[in-house]
């Protein structure tokens, strides 16, 4: 497999693919062609045993996860190009389950950005054009619970006139574009209108990019939305130390675990989320459900 035949595989999927989702599978395959070349053997189509040492060696450095996720692009590549996967062999799937039985950490979780943060973040937003874009960007992800890359993709047009509601136009569970709306506490409408108002934004991107104090005009990248959470959640903890393990996924994983405490069930959850399976969720506000647990514990035998 040449950059050519990667770049003629990927061109043909344009359309049908997220945009990063094809960005992804390009870095793993380009890798995983690297890493062929060095050895002399063929990757499209690969060898069972040639998928299997890759795995050996990937597990050695990278998380079960990154694992994976390299496998799976492999099998898109065999599958785009009409070719017999390799990863349906005993040899590769045996290679998975050793990769599986090294990874002995847990899954690392971004911490959640819980009310109690989302309160002490945005009362401690400048009242600049820059905080006002910051604080809007927190609640908004809080309240419809939206991963980074689904806020980089918001719209003026997304938004309700009385912003109410937004509509989520794509997500990683949700290719077709089909969206979900997603409904705004009365003090985020309060928020984003400010935001709005001050930037002087009536169509485009939702969320735009400052330069020298002045709108960029583009939607801020998923990273540079990752960024700004986390530096806001240094700016409202003194001691910094809780608000290290921020990301642009907390507001989603703070948003799940206030839900499960308020008494909502995970279905509920799911749908305010957009989540397809119970088991991602589960692990989302497992801490938070253990911690009511055992106030409720604690509240029946010292109450």
């Amino acid at each position: 497999m040449s950059d050519m035949d990667i770049d003629r595989i990927l061109e043909r999927c344009q359309g049908a693919y997220a945009e990063m989702t094809l960005s992804g599978y390009r870095n793993d395959l380009q890798l995983f062609q690297a890493w062929c070349e060095e050895r002399s053997v063929a990757c499209l189509p690969a060898l069972p045993s040639t998928v299997a040492a890759f795995i050996d060696k990937e597990t050695q450095g990278k998380a079960l996860a990154t694992v994976k996720r390299r496998v799976e692009a492999v099998k898109f590549a065999h599958r785009m190009a009409d070719l017999p996967s390799p990863a349906g062999h005993s040899e590769v799937r045996l290679a998975l389950r050793r990769a599986m039985r090294a990874s002995r950490s847990r899954p690392k979780q971004a911490m959640g950005l819980t009310r109690e943060w989302l309160e002490r973040i945005i009362a401690a937003c400048p009242d600049d054009l820059a905080g006002k874009r910051n604080a809007a960007i927190i609640c908004v992800g809080y309240d419809s619970l939206a991963r980074s890359y689904e806020l980089s993709l918001l719209e003026v047009e997304h938004v309700s006139s009385d912003c109410a509601t937004i509509l989520i136009p794509r997500s990683k569970t949700d290719q077709s574009g089909e969206g979900r709306v997603a409904y705004l506490a009365p003090r985020t409408r309060t928020v984003l209108r400010e935001w709005l108002d001050t930037a002087g934004i009536t169509s485009g991107p939702l969320f735009q990019g400052l330069h020298t104090r002045k709108l960029a005009g583009k939607p801020l990248s998923t990273s540079a939305i990752r960024r700004l959470v986390k530096r806001a959640a240094l700016c409202a903890d003194q001691e910094q130390s809780e608000a290290k393990s921020m990301s642009g996924h907390s507001m989603r994983v703070g948003a799940a675990q206030d839900m499960m405490i308020a008494g909502l069930d995970h279905i509920a959850i799911m749908q305010a989320g957009g989540w397809k399976t119970v088991d991602v969720v589960a692990r989302y506000v497992e801490n938070a459900a253990a911690h009511n647990l055992h106030q409720r514990r604690w509240a029946t035998l010292l109450g």
